[in-house]
């Protein structure tokens, strides 16, 4: 299986301009959407769209994807970020997303981040 498209979702979830829409983001994430963060909390798909809608935006760089297909139309994909914060230094994290192919196009069902060493 391909995972390309499933990738530049996950890329364009990463742009600032896609982060501040929440008529994007709803079109990206399911309804049963939710998310581990990578301080531990748990947001549903609501709190995850107000929460990206007013972030300040950082630079974030995404790398190393890998997509594994968990059953017939749900794809597991896992990366890893460089976050540029506002003081100037940087974090990584391990990242984990699960998508659904819904309504005859794919939606992220959950997400999480794990913060790692650079």
């Amino acid at each position: 299986m391909e995972f390309h498209e499933i990738i530049a979702l996950e890329k364009k979830l990463l742009d600032s301009s896609v982060r501040k829409n929440p008529a994007d983001l709803r079109e990206i994430l399911s309804s049963e959407f939710f998310e581990i963060g990578t301080s531990g909390n748990v947001y549903d798909r609501a709190t995850a769209i107000d929460r990206l809608s007013k972030e300040v935006s950082p630079s974030i760089e995404a790398m190393e994807f890998k997509g594994f297909e968990l059953a017939p139309n749900i794809v597991q994909l896992r990366f890893k970020t460089r976050t540029k914060k506002e003081d100037g230094n940087f974090s990584a994290s391990l990242r984990s997303s699960i998508w659904k192919f819904i309504d005859g196009r794919w939606q992220m069902i959950f997400h999480q981040g794990t913060t790692t060493s650079l």
